[in-house]
């Protein structure tokens, strides 16, 4: 097969043309759209001497197959190739033609020309990289040696909501979440409410992140959100897009705020990102459960086909799902300059995996 390898360094017009065109015909993620890549590259990685933008662009006899979003990153005196998108993306993926169709062999001859453009890195590092691109298997989880780091839920969404309840959600689960809605009711009137309005975001989610670090906080959590991380978030209700759709909801109760959440509805899939409650004096009330059960309400009204709670296997979301995934985490060292480095990470994923196993 004749492939053709191109790595650009930076975006630009060429690169948003056969991105966006890809993308209109793909499989991938709301952390692949263009906007979003663009918006994040623009906020944390402009002037950033950490990292370097490598976007690898392959096509097959002159059709585009498949766009990989990479960069190196610069630790300490080691440089390592990993997935573009940092912490704000839940999963790192290629985006892939809609026909993509690689068999291991071709896949593991188009790797090695990959990554012989990539000489000066010390070690290959993909992290979160989900099993299935939406409905097609990643090939760089399919043909490489990848370690299995955690479990992510979802819900396929059937037609009506009476369906839901009964055919996904336990019967003591149901009633947990009944009895915790009511007495919430009994303390005044609870009220559920979808943000539009620009002044109102802003300050909604400064509210959800302020809420957010305090929870962090209280468990101990360094790695708290910050102004730029505000901003990023902001940032998308200016952008108009005709793709990627946010969506913002509340939780009030006698116009009190008690529950936010910050989320994304691209092709038809719900993403579940952010959500923040008050907790010091209404956590026995579980707001945060009523709000996640309005919002999937929401979504089947609304048609959506999927909820994706993302990342984190927490025990809560596998009570509100039917189906479930799981990310990969593939190490490779590229030289003996990176051993060290590569024992350590190696020692923690084999780790991590042996328990998710268990």
């Amino acid at each position: 097969m004749s492939y053709e390898i191109k790595v650009l360094h930076r975006l630009d017009l060429e690169v948003k043309k056969s991105w966006e065109e890809l993308e209109s015909k793909s499989y991938n993620y709301c952390f692949q759209n263009y906007e979003w890549f663009e918006t994040w590259f623009n906020k944390f990685r402009i002037n950033n001497k950490n990292y370097s933008l490598r976007l690898v662009i392959v096509s097959l006899d002159s059709k585009l197959l498949c766009i990989l979003p990479f960069e190196i990153k610069n630790l300490y005196s080691l440089k390592i190739l990993q997935w573009a998108g940092g912490k704000h993306a839940d999963y790192c993926a290629p985006i892939l033609a809609n026909d993509f169709s690689v068999n291991k062999k071709d896949f593991i001859i188009l790797w090695k020309k990959i990554i012989k453009l990539f000489s000066e890195i010390d070690l290959v590092y993909f992290r979160k990289q989900p099993e299935y691109v939406e409905k097609i298997k990643n090939p760089f989880v399919e043909f490489l040696n990848n370690h299995k780091d955690s479990v992510i839920y979802s819900i396929l969404l059937p037609k009506t909501w009476e369906e839901y309840t009964r055919g996904v959600l336990s019967k003591n689960f149901l009633t947990q979440n009944l009895r915790k809605e009511r007495l919430l009711k009994n303390l005044g009137n609870v009220s559920f409410k979808i943000i539009t309005d620009q002044v109102e975001t802003k300050n909604l989610i400064e509210e959800l992140i302020r809420q957010k670090n305090i929870r962090l906080k209280s468990q101990g959590i360094q790695n708290l959100f910050r102004p730029e991380d505000v901003n990023f978030y902001n940032s998308f209700e200016n952008n108009n897009s005709k793709k990627i759709k946010i969506h913002l909801c509340s939780l009030t109760l006698n116009d009190e705020l008690i529950a936010i959440h910050w989320g994304v509805i691209y092709k038809n899939r719900f993403y579940y990102l952010l959500l923040a409650m008050k907790e010091e004096s209404f956590s026995k009330y579980s707001p945060g459960r009523l709000l996640i059960s309005l919002m999937i309400k929401w979504c089947i009204e609304n048609k959506i086909q999927i909820f994706d709670f993302t990342l984190g296997n927490e025990k809560y979301k596998k009570s509100w799902s039917n189906d479930k995934s799981i990310l990969f985490n593939y190490l490779k060292l590229n030289n003996v300059k990176g051993f060290i480095f590569y024992l350590m990470i190696k020692i923690k994923l084999i780790l991590k995996s042996f328990k998710e196993n268990r």
